[in-house]
């Protein structure tokens, strides 16, 4: 007998396991095409992120999985970069609602693959962020809350973005913190850029670390103990 399972109550048949790729990243083609309105010529983060074929083809997407095996699926949730950072408050809105509704559509079509995505919140507009997370989770069914550990420099420990930490602990689903750094953060004060990697190498475990100390330390978690 296993502990916690009474013989009687189990079945003779043990349960399939499946492979759940749980933080699978994606631009869905109805938000990759605003997304290139919104930004224009990539560069950078977006660039590497678009030389990835599986990011928005999803046929060879669906090759990839087949690597795996059958039993092999994924959580969806956008690449990089962030909504915020390189249009309006409005246009992160946009963005936010186009690529839940297309993660979502696919969720639906594919549930065998896709079982689940994660939203990604429009965090730089405060006035709408709870209205959209709502949405996405209540309304398409999202089984997490996306955010990066910087809104434009500013950190999630600010008073401007409680709602959203409010938000997440009410409706009791988990946030998947991405961590955002670029080249142009210097490693140090006397030089422009980052050198050799290390923007996201080390910088990124930082970036995260970080936004989860100033959270600790900022008591967001003794105020909402079940984020």
């Amino acid at each position: 007998m296993e502990r916690g399972f009474p013989e009687s109550n189990r079945s003779r048949e043990e349960p399939k396991l499946r492979k759940i790729d749980v933080f699978t990243h994606i631009w869905p083609q109805p938000y990759f095409d605003a997304l290139q309105k919104v930004i224009g010529p990539m560069s950078n983060m977006p660039r590497r992120v678009a030389a990835i074929p599986m990011i928005t083809d999803m046929d060879r997407r669906f090759e990839v999985m087949d690597m795996f095996g059958e039993d092999y699926c994924q959580i969806l949730s956008l690449a990089a970069p962030p909504l915020e950072e390189h249009g309006t408050p409005e246009q992160a809105l946009e963005l936010s609602r186009i690529a839940s509704d297309a993660m979502a559509e696919i969720c639906q079509k594919y549930p065998d693959r896709f079982p689940g995505f994660i939203a990604s919140a429009p965090v730089s507009n405060p006035d709408k962020v709870v209205d959209e997370c709502r949405r996405a989770v209540e309304e398409l069914g999202a089984c997490a809350l996306q955010v990066y550990t910087n809104v434009n420099d500013k950190p999630l420990d600010l008073p401007e973005f409680a709602p959203f930490w409010d938000y997440a602990a009410e409706a009791d689903i988990p946030v998947f913190l991405h961590p955002h750094r670029t080249a142009d953060f210097p490693d140090y004060q006397t030089e422009d850029k980052s050198n050799y990697e290390i923007w996201w190498t080390f910088g990124w475990p930082y970036e995260t670390s970080v936004t989860m100390s100033r959270l600790v330390f900022s008591k967001t978690f003794d105020r909402l103990p079940n984020l």
